[in-house]
């Protein structure tokens, strides 16, 4: 769909049950009975469904009057949300008040920014699965299949890789920053070897204690993504169930932008 805007729904009223849900997204954004029931069901905050960008307001203020909590970011804005900085390391500067903390890239010089400039932290993981499939060979019947040939054998490799994306509030606007594998790290400034956060089953458990008022989302597994980032995933070779790096990069600026309009950053 051209110029689509994505339709979620960020909390329904206590008192919607299923057919009061069905009915708000028949009746106020168009959809067909059966898929406005399979949306209904989904995790909130979650995507409904696609819109025409130019109705988005329109379908918006039709759920709002409702009582539905709801936004309809356009493709365009979650596509110009500004672009991760893939960091080798946050480091924290010692006995700073408040606490600061410095960002070291490969790609430009460090820069610096203080814990009350966090406004959203998405911590998750991702997997990929590496399939390889190794040839039959013919071998003696006796030893092998009726055929004499032995079967294909498929072997699949998962690595799951640990993401953290580190939304903040500069002079200059929102910097999103991520971490993304077991090499980059969370430490101190002057520690040469900083422990890695991403090694660490719950690599949340570090920005708990550096940023203790900051709001982490976790929830990037409940995730129903749109159909178009479903077919971008197939597009590369992936599975239409799996989320991996696709499915994250849609989610953290969505996330990012649905926090902005609640909170006004």
């Amino acid at each position: 769909m051209p110029r689509s805007a994505y339709l979620s729904v960020i909390n329904w009223p206590d008192s919607f049950d299923e057919p009061a849900r069905v009915s708000a997204l028949v009746q106020c954004a168009g959809m067909d009975q059966y898929q406005a029931m399979l949306a209904s069901r989904r995790n909130t905050p979650g995507i409904m469904t696609r819109i025409d960008s130019k109705m988005r307001q329109h379908v918006a203020n039709a759920m709002l009057g409702r009582g539905i909590l709801c936004i309809a970011p356009t493709h365009d804005e979650v596509a110009q949300y500004p672009q991760p900085d893939h960091a080798h390391g946050i480091e924290q500067f010692p006995d700073a008040d408040p606490a600061r903390f410095v960002v070291v890239s490969e790609s430009h010089a460090p820069w610096s920014f203080t814990g009350d400039q966090v406004k959203l932290v998405i911590s998750g993981h991702i997997k990929s699965i590496d399939t390889k499939v190794i040839s039959s060979a013919f071998t003696p019947i006796s030893s092998a299949s009726e055929s004499g040939y032995d079967l294909p054998r498929v072997t699949r490799n998962i690595t799951v890789t640990q993401l953290l994306d580190f939304h903040i509030n500069t002079e200059n606007g929102i910097k999103l920053v991520r971490l993304i594998g077991k090499k980059t790290r969370i430490g101190i400034v002057g520690d040469d070897s900083p422990p890695s956060l991403l090694d660490d089953s719950r690599p949340i458990e570090l920005v708990h204690i550096l940023m203790p008022d900051v709001p982490i989302d976790t929830e990037f597994y409940d995730f129903d993504p749109p159909g178009n980032i479903r077919a971008l995933a197939l597009k590369k070779g992936g599975r239409s169930s799996e989320l991996g790096l696709d499915a994250w990069s849609f989610y953290s600026p969505w996330v990012g932008i649905m926090k902005q309009s609640l909170y006004g950053w």
